[in-house]
């Protein structure tokens, strides 16, 4: 229960917007432009195969990223397997302190960043329907304080939030996160994950972090992790008759390919 508590105490403190630590991890002048990347390395935990064929590329303006082409859709299963579409892509158009965010293949979707200080103070997740018009699905609230960022999602159809903090270490490593999940205003489901092995490369994601959540988490570090840990807990409640599930487990780590001078190569011959 303190975990929970713990959840609206961070989400009920007013954000410290000057808070240096975690603004140095993504100074813009900092970060590097990678412009290409394997989808394994992008998609990791979730893909394990180094396929040549199957890149990213990146384009950037102003030291922003504002293109990535390629997008992989998860098959999911033996017979529905992973697919790679090479000439899709999510275009970044920045104004000011918003960024709006487009997937090529979801035109009537878009999400909207606004930024304080070079990272998201709060974000909009719209859809757009022929018979109402454009409508806001899903917002995100951003918070930050020296050594935790927390996120509250709040989805529009009521029936679902989600509270996440990232920690991090003295090295400025994203070591821990807690996701719980309400569904009606019920605890619902509790992620707790680890972030481990940690490289002592300079952190390709950087500019990524707005592309999506594995992104978002991959981006928070100034080093790799190259292991992960969950365990996922299901909360005794009225929508499941009160029953206490027994937590499951996920678990990956994988490698990266490194230059002579201890870099991340996110693409190389193969």
């Amino acid at each position: 229960m303190k975990k929970f508590f713990y959840f609206l105490f961070i989400l009920g403190i007013i954000s410290c917007a000057n808070s240096d630590d975690i603004l140095e991890n993504q100074q813009v002048l900092q970060d590097l432009e990678p412009n290409k990347a394997f989808v394994n390395y992008m998609e990791f935990p979730k893909l394990a195969l180094l396929y040549p064929s199957w890149y990213y590329t990146f384009n950037y303006q102003n030291g922003n990223l504002t293109k990535m082409t390629g997008k992989l859709v998860n098959g999911g299963t033996l017979s529905s397997p992973d697919i790679f579409y090479p000439d899709s892509f999510i275009s970044l158009s920045y104004n000011n302190n918003q960024v709006e965010v487009k997937d090529s293949e979801s035109p009537y979707t878009k999400t909207v960043y606004t930024m304080e200080n070079s990272r998201p103070k709060k974000s909009e997740y719209y859809q757009y329907y022929v018979d109402i018009g454009e409508q806001l699905e899903i917002t995100k609230t951003y918070m930050y304080e020296a050594n935790t960022i927390a996120v509250y999602e709040n989805f529009y159809n009521g029936n679902k939030e989600i509270y996440t903090t990232y920690f991090f270490d003295s090295n400025k490593n994203l070591i821990k996160s807690e996701k719980l999940e309400k569904t009606y205003g019920v605890n619902n489901r509790l992620k707790i994950t680890n972030y481990s092995d940690f490289d002592n490369a300079k952190n390709p994601f950087k500019k990524m972090f707005l592309i999506n959540d594995n992104l978002y988490e991959k981006s928070l570090s100034a080093n790799n992790f190259r292991a992960i840990e969950s365990i996922i807990q299901y909360l005794p409640n009225p929508l499941n008759g009160n029953v206490q599930l027994p937590p499951g487990k996920e678990s990956a780590n994988w490698t990266y390919q490194y230059d002579s001078n201890g870099q991340v190569l996110l693409y190389h011959p193969l």
